[in-house]
């Protein structure tokens, strides 16, 4: 602790830990480690008279003073607030932290090796130094009077102060970015190194120096009246880059626009190598004619002029007048919010090549937007990139048969916008909120509602011809006043056009006449049909069908249901996201809600409608006087029945009986080894009989004895076994009003891998009393196939316990042959979960994870024939199982079911042989059948080895 009104000097190199508290007097440390490595409590006065990088942490109330002729690094976060002075040497600073919160007075040389915003107020006669690669911004209000030099990185001044007085010398990157004017004595932009002037700065310097290799930046506005950069001598060179130039006229007309950019008291020396629009060579801004060069008239100005190629019909234009707007850069955009009107009678022959005065193209990938009500007379063609109206923005006169013509990767469209004349589209005709042709539509490619929300319509005040084309719709898909993506012809309708839809948040729900998405005024022979005949979101399915000429999605099937079933609808609001199937589109911003084109790939966009409640032209709908409405059956998405198919295979291949694993067991053996080979088909229905399912299945097990027990009476064996499971499902929906049905397909393979015991009351022949338990624990992958829709894989598992007993009862026949008759009884407890899917249509599937018991009630009956060549038993099996509860899946908010019969009768018979003593096989047809059209029919065949 230092007190005291004296002044104290450490010279040593310290290690203490404690820190350092400087309470009164002058403390100076002429070693970077005079202070320990603790931190500093500054209350007074800190001189740091050394070099090297002090990296302790300084807070209190006091100053911080930089002494003698070395570089000292202060790397820390420092809080004190006294303030720094600099009256020897360089003081680096690391971070904008390094120097407090006070202010800096600098009589030597401040380094700023940081990045961030630096706001201490620098005065003193020293110089700034701006190191390091980062991006430093000077927002203080600042006097010093040394000059500043930026070294590396960029330096920005947002206060018109930030730089002091003194000279600039800029080897990097300068940004002035503040209102108003910068005033400095000398600058110079050294080689490679960049001075920008940003939008509303000036400057006013001594001498302007850019040299050979430089460049300089100007932003320009409409406010723009006066000199940007005033000064008293100028030495040009290097680039000039003009940026904001689009900005620079509320309206282009056929004069040039002219500014002042710089004003010396002297002529200017030299002038630019080189022009640049936005970086862009200026040549190649085709539809703007800028230029810049010292004024021939007053060679103490440099200025720039900027002029509308369409209108550059006048004797002094710069370049030609033409029709032709390219922007090269894709991602780049030029709004013209003037009217382009038809210059042809005015047009000056020797200033226009090959134009006629009234027609437009656009190349290149950028994005031009015209922003006025547009009144030229010919053709528009969109060759390339794109072409955007903005908000009332409009093509053509009212009563115009121009056209615009949009060609194969191309895209074309607006907001709230109009075009008079017809379309021709060969590439993607976009269109956010309201879009009107007021003239025919031929459209060989896509037409894409450019929004993500429905609500967005496209009115074609004319005929419409779709040469297979395609149409992009978003809709929220629920009952009929769902809000959707709308077209409107008013006129007729031919060829064929497929829709696809787009999902925004619709959970599904019962529709009675539909989503009336396409409305027809006048001929409706187009055929319209929906990409892949259906769409699909929670458990509905969705069909477009035609009434009356216009077009309905709708969701009802040709069946009328039941009162009753397992269907819970789903509310009509909730949180879905629907998957962007569509490409990266990057709209202009004319302010609007937009998300259009960029070049015209793969787009899947939304629909328009708002809430539409068609007319009742269809349908079995008592009129509203208080009656009921007839009730109309949903149609369901066919991958319904493979989800529970699957979940059903799983637990249907963990279920076995002893017999089917052990066969008819006449052993004495210390143990066994056994395998075997199932293979079946099983048919069942789900959702109140509106969805078929049918399985193929496959399973083989193989397991063997680990211990067995005996005292010569009773025994006991345990065993391992293991099996691979392999389904396959088929799934088929009902039947849609339109008469359309779809399938779906899926599978599940995986592993189960268990363990076994059983108990035999008599060890030698297995008479009378026997137990059986198992355990098995599976894991699988599942594969669904939505009819090209959807595709989805995802894991699942299984736990299963089963307890069994019986009594065998023996009937002895002649020449040692005999019949067995064994009553059962088997519970069977099972778990199984699946992950949660969201499918690419946004359906959220879950609900998978549930418990189950089955009980089984049989008579088994086994005969033992001893033939010359060995013992063979043939034998049969009846059952009666009781299942506790259904496979089940939600999907959305809406639970469904498969309907498997809670009672099902259950049928086995086969034969065993003893091929020797050791060796036996075993073949079983088995089959199921119950209520709701399930059934099932299996083979299996098992071989067993004993020791």
């Amino acid at each position: 602790m230092k007190s005291g009104d004296k002044t104290l000097t450490l010279s040593g190199a310290n290690s203490y830990t404690g820190g350092t508290t400087i309470n009164d007097g002058t403390l100076v440390a002429n070693d970077v480690n005079a202070l320990g490595t603790g931190d500093v409590t500054d209350n007074a006065v800190l001189e740091l008279n050394t070099g090297g990088d002090f990296d302790n942490a300084i807070s209190g109330s006091g100053q911080v003073v930089k002494s003698g002729d070395e570089t000292l690094t202060l790397s820390g976060a420092n809080s004190y607030t006294g303030g720094t002075l600099i009256s020897g040497g360089t003081l680096v600073a690391t971070s904008v932290e390094a120097l407090g919160s006070g202010d800096v007075t600098d009589n030597a040389v401040l380094e700023l090796n940081t990045g961030g915003t630096f706001d201490n107020a620098i005065s003193g006669s020293g110089q700034v130094v701006k190191s390091g690669d980062k991006t430093l911004t000077l927002s203080g209000a600042n006097s010093y009077t040394g000059g500043t030099t930026i070294s590396g990185g960029t330096l920005v001044a947002s206060n018109v102060n930030a730089l002091g007085s003194g000279d600039i010398d800029n080897y990097a990157s300068l940004q002035l970015n503040a209102s108003g004017q910068f005033v400095t004595a000398n600058l110079t932009t050294h080689d490679n190194a960049t001075t920008a002037i940003g939008a509303g700065s000036a400057l006013r310097a001594n001498t302007l120096t850019q040299e050979a290799n430089s460049t300089l930046a100007v932003h320009l506005t409409d406010s723009n009246s006066g000199a940007i950069v005033t000064a008293d001598h100028a030495n040009l060179g290097g680039t000039l880059d003009i940026t904001g130039i689009g900005n620079v006229a509320k309206s282009w007309t056929r004069d040039a626009y002219a500014y002042t950019l710089i004003d010396t008291d002297s002529a200017i020396n030299s002038d630019f190598a080189q022009f640049t629009v936005a970086g862009m060579d200026a040549k190649q801004v085709d539809f703007l004619t800028v230029d810049g060069r010292v004024n021939a008239a007053d060679d103490t100005r440099y200025d720039v002029t900027a002029s509308l190629s369409w209108y550059a019909d006048s004797d002094n234009a710069a370049t030609d007048a033409h029709g032709t707007f390219t922007l090269s850069e894709q991602g780049h955009s030029f709004t013209l919010n003037t009217a382009l009107t038809d210059v042809d009678a005015t047009l000056n022959p020797d200033s226009a090549t090959y134009w006629d005065g009234k027609s437009l193209i656009k190349r290149g990938a950028g994005t031009l937007i015209l922003g006025a009500q547009n009144t030229y007379s010919g053709d528009t063609d969109v060759q390339e990139g794109v072409l955007w109206l903005a908000e009332t923005a409009t093509i053509g006169s009212a009563g115009s048969a121009q056209a615009v013509n949009i060609a194969a990767n191309a895209a074309f469209g607006g907001h709230n916008a109009t075009v008079n004349g017809h379309v021709n589209n060969l590439g993607n005709l976009y269109f956010v909120d309201t879009f009107t042709v007021n003239g025919d539509v031929v459209n060989s490619s896509a037409m894409i509602s450019g929004s993500d929300q429905p609500n967005n319509t496209l009115t074609i005040a004319g005929n419409y011809t779709g040469n297979d084309g395609h149409l992009y719709l978003n809709t929220q898909l629920g009952d009929d006043s769902s809000p959707t993506d709308k077209l409107i012809v008013t006129g007729d309708t031919a060829g064929s056009t497929t829709l696809h839809i787009t999902n925004v948040n619709g959970l599904g729900a019962q529709t009675v006449n539909g989503i009336e998405v396409i409305e027809v005024g006048g001929q409706s022979d187009g055929d319209f049909r929906l990409y892949k005949g259906h769409v699909d979101i929670n458990a509905w399915t969705y069909t477009l069908k035609q009434d009356g000429g216009d077009w309905y999605l709708r969701s009802e099937s040709d069946d009328v249901p039941d009162d009753g079933g397992d269907v819970i609808p789903p509310d009509d609001g909730g949180d879905v996201t629907p998957p962007d199937d569509g490409g990266d589109i990057t709209p202009p911003d004319d302010g609007g809600d937009i998300t259009p084109p960029d070049d015209g790939g793969d787009v899947t966009p939304p629909d328009d409608g708002g809430d539409i409640t068609p007319p009742d032209d269809s349908g079995d709908i008592t009129p509203p006087d208080g009656g009921d409405v007839t009730p109309v059956a949903p149609q369901y998405r066919a991958d319904i029945g493979v989800y529970l198919g699957n979940q059903w295979m799983a637990r249907n291949l963990q279920m076995q009986t002893l017999y089917d694993r052990e066969g008819s067991q006449y052993r004495s053996a210390d143990g066994s080894v056994w395998m075997r080979f199932k293979a079946g088909k099983a048919e069942s229905l789900a959702v109140n009989g509106n969805v078929d399912i049918d399985s193929d299945y496959s399973q083989f097990q193989l397991g063997g004895d680990i211990l067995t027990w005996s005292d010569g009476a009773q025994s006991v064996t345990v065993g391992l076994m293991g099996s691979y499971i392999n389904a396959n499902t088929d799934s088929t929906g009902n039947r849609g009003a339109d008469g359309s049905q779809f399938s779906a397909n899926g599978s599940v393979d995986g592993y189960n891998l268990g363990l076994y015991a059983t108990w035999f009351a008599d060890a030698q022949s297995h008479r009378g009393a026997y137990i059986d338990s198992w355990y098995q624990y599976g894991v699988y992958n599942n594969s669904v196939d939505n009819d090209g829709l959807s595709a989805s894989r995802y894991d699942s598992a299984a736990h299963a316990v089963s307890l069994e007993t019986g009594y065998r009862y023996d009937i002895a026949l002649s020449n040692r042959n005999t019949v067995s008759l064994t009553p059962q009884a088997q519970v069977t407890w099972q778990r199984y979960s699946a992950d949660t899917v969201i499918d690419d249509g946004g359906t959220r599937i879950s609900g998978q994870n549930d418990d189950s018991w089955t009980t089984r009630l049989g008579v088994r009956v086994d005969g033992k024939l001893y033939k010359e060549s060995g013992r063979i038993q043939p034998f049969m099996e009846v059952n009666w199982l009781h299942a506790s509860d259904n496979a089940s899946a939600t999907f959305g908010d809406t639970k469904v079911s498969q309907d498997l019969p809670n009672d099902r009768v259950e049928v086995k018979v086969g034969i065993q042989a003893n091929v020797s003593e050791r060796l036996s096989v075993y073949a079983q047809a088995a089959g199921q059948k119950g209520k709701n059209d399930y059934g099932d029919a299996s083979f299996s065949l098992n071989m067993r080895y004993n020791w």
